[in-house]
């Protein structure tokens, strides 16, 4: 990964960004949902770790691209063979200076596509490697995200456990919610859940809803499909945006696509046709083996291509992922759509940090340059 500038968290006035630096740290970054969408709220990210040559290799190609996510140094190495004292050496910074340390150790032991593992799978033991750095560095603040089935597994117990082991023997105050992402205007049907650790006893209150199909007025409708994918050139091996290719299907599966009706399921391939005027089907990774896949055009017979599926998690069409095939969905699939994080870390700014004033979703929708979500 590139060579470490020792002033690159020293902060650089933009008219877009708070006047106080708040320094973060981010751990499984993958492809950069989390990271980008802090960025974006006015936090830097000073430093980001994965296990994922691929994922690093994302957050490398695109730091720089932007005023707000630049001079941020990856690490591509092992949580369990890293300490604290490793990641704040690569950062040039002690732990007091660390505002909030962010990340979703994987979710796949958790999940309800998964065959829900838990503790039993190893990926799901990378939760406490994700508290050991936490305890080693007690930053102001934390952000631990998962998988919604995180609180049905082994009974609800390790969801209680989680809680408990994060307060940290009483250090921090522990709020955790549930969202549905759609209702906080995400073209996509994707339920996650958010613990937030705050070390000055601070309980972070749930996000009202914005969007939904309700009739009341304080609600804005939901964000589908059709308006994800506007603007979009023809997808094919010369498309001027970034991965963007889609699979070449043979005569018969295009046939079975075209006799679908939206949102009916293909029993083969058991991926969904997007329904145009609702928001996307959750985004699938798929395993370590393969099988990730997006799921079926709306209007075209073909499954949707890396692009679009990044469309569904609000992900500008500037930020490129690196690889190819599974590489990328694995990357998209496992992300929290960067505009979902920027509305979450504005709230986090207001509540832990004193920031009186948030971004309106408009606002963030234009600093992330989500062009296709402009009304």
């Amino acid at each position: 990964m590139t060579k470490f500038d020792t002033d690159s968290c020293t902060y650089r006035q933009s008219k877009r960004l708070p006047k106080k630096t708040l320094n973060a740290l981010s751990l499984f970054s993958g492809g950069g949902g989390l990271d980008l969408g802090f960025s974006a709220s006015g936090f830097r990210i000073c430093l980001a770790s994965d296990i994922d040559n691929f994922s690093c290799n994302t957050l490398e190609i695109n730091n720089g691209k932007n005023e707000f996510y630049k001079d941020t140094k990856t690490i591509n190495a092992d949580i369990r063979k890293l300490r604290a004292s490793d990641l704040l050496s690569e950062a040039k910074l002690d732990a007091a200076h660390i505002n909030i340390v962010i990340g979703g150790p994987p979710c796949q032991a958790f999940s309800v596509f998964g065959q829900r593992q838990g503790l039993s799978d190893p990926r799901g033991n990378l939760v406490w490697e994700y508290l050991r750095i936490i305890q080693e560095i007690q930053p102001d603040a934390f952000i631990f995200e998962n998988v919604a089935g995180l609180k049905s597994i082994h009974e609800g117990k390790l969801y209680k456990d989680i809680i408990q082991s994060l307060t940290l023997s009483g250090i921090y105050t522990v709020s955790a919610h549930s969202y549905q992402l759609a209702d906080y205007g995400i073209p996509q049907f994707r339920e996650r859940i958010f613990f937030i650790g705050s070390k000055d006893g601070r309980h972070v209150p749930p996000m009202e809803i914005t969007h939904g199909n309700s009739t009341l007025a304080t609600l804005k409708s939901y964000r589908t499909v059709s308006e994800a994918l506007r603007f979009l050139p023809v997808t094919g091996v010369d498309s001027p945006i970034a991965n963007h290719i889609g699979r070449n299907h043979s005569q018969r599966i295009i046939d079975r696509y075209k006799s679908l009706v939206f949102g009916e399921r293909d029993t083969k391939t058991r991926i969904n046709k997007l329904h145009p005027e609702r928001p996307s089907f959750t985004i699938i990774v798929g395993s370590d083996k393969g099988g990730g896949k997006g799921h079926i055009h709306p209007f075209v017979p073909r499954e949707v291509t890396p692009r679009e599926s990044a469309r569904m998690q609000t992900f500008p069409d500037w930020w490129e992922f690196y690889g190819k095939g599974r590489h990328v969905i694995r990357q998209v699939g496992n992300a929290v759509p960067p505009l979902f994080a920027a509305i979450l870390a504005e709230h986090i700014k207001m509540h832990i940090f004193g920031v009186k004033q948030k971004k309106t979703y408009e606002e963030l929708i234009d600093i992330l340059e989500l062009d296709y979500l402009k009304f």
